[in-house]
């Protein structure tokens, strides 16, 4: 394995001028994380040449969308963060007898995506106005919301491999369950889907989508920087958030963590917060309500660089 000092060389004779050293407080929700390589990737040949290249060079990649559900290290990651863009974060809008047949890039913004088919009057994802992200992110994780996911509209998902090599996956083999999918246990890129939506209303698609805004203002602590729910419901009725208030955690800190008094399934940058402060509240919040409740809750957040 190629040391982190030597990766943006090896990577830039081969992708001259794509290749930046950034911090991953620019791009993670929390707006925290340290140093880190990243390459912005335009085309599934582009891409096809990145994996390939990494492949051989030995050097450990994390594709990133908008970075929501990554809690990333203050110290930084050896991981090349690539980011999706160009042909890859592109939709195809096409009219079919029953409604729309999309072919959507990885790299699409998922909230831009469900105001243009409510616009257009294509129906299925006003659940997910609200939610941050990339389509290929809202996939990996099965987003979803007031009773909906993104796996309800698909027909399939297109990947990429570690070696560069694609694969077309039909819904049915996806594996998706509540935020799961077969694609958290491969070293595979989600480059784009297809999915078909029926036809709507557009006037009552916008009013839902201002009304499930609006019901996101209220409810979660959108003013402060945050990676979304932090835990996962441990049962189909059980709430997270509700545990946590129940041990007595909402507004507990650690520097400049918090957990929301808002919603305490989440966990607010007050303003100088580091990684170590979420995660060691993470660990605390795990603790208190196994002790309080005997569930001991799972993150719903990914990981990325070195932990303490």
């Amino acid at each position: 394995m190629n040391s982190i000092e030597s990766v943006p060389g090896i990577l830039s004779e081969q992708f001259p001028g794509e290749v930046n050293v950034l911090q991953l407080r620019e791009l993670t929700a929390w707006r925290t994380g340290g140093p880190a390589v990243s390459i912005t990737v335009t085309s599934a040949g582009m891409l096809a040449d990145l994996l390939g290249l990494t492949f051989s060079e030995g050097i450990p990649w994390f594709i990133l969308g908008l970075g929501s559900n990554v809690l990333a290290s203050d110290t930084g990651c050896e991981e090349v963060i690539i980011r999706l863009s160009g042909g890859l974060a592109r939709t195809a809008w096409h009219r079919s007898k029953d409604g729309w047949d999309l072919k959507i890039g990885g790299g699409v913004h998922l909230p831009s995506l469900s105001g243009a088919a409510c616009s257009r009057g294509a129906s299925g994802l006003a659940f997910a106005i609200g939610i941050p992200g990339t389509l290929g992110g809202a996939v990996f994780m099965n987003a979803g919301a007031y009773g909906n996911s993104i796996a309800d509209s698909l027909k399939s998902v297109t990947v990429l491999d570690y070696r560069g090599s694609v694969n077309t996956v039909p819904t049915s083999e996806c594996c998706f369950g509540y935020r799961t999918s077969r694609f958290q246990e491969e070293r595979t890129i989600i480059t784009g889907v297809e999915m078909s939506l029926e036809t709507g209303d557009p006037a009552l698609l916008r009013s839902e989508g201002k009304r499930i805004l609006s019901l996101r203002r209220k409810k979660f602590p959108l003013q402060y920087p945050n990676a979304g729910s932090v835990f996962k419901k441990p049962g189909e009725d059980i709430s997270p958030g509700r545990l946590i208030e129940d041990a007595g955690l909402k507004g507990r800190s650690v520097g400049g963590a918090e957990v929301s008094r808002r919603h305490a399934n989440f966990i607010i940058n007050t303003g100088k917060a580091t990684s170590d402060d979420i995660a060691e509240l993470i660990g605390i919040i795990r603790k208190s309500v196994f002790a309080c409740s005997g569930v001991l809750l799972e993150e719903e957040i990914r990981y990325l660089g070195r932990r303490n």
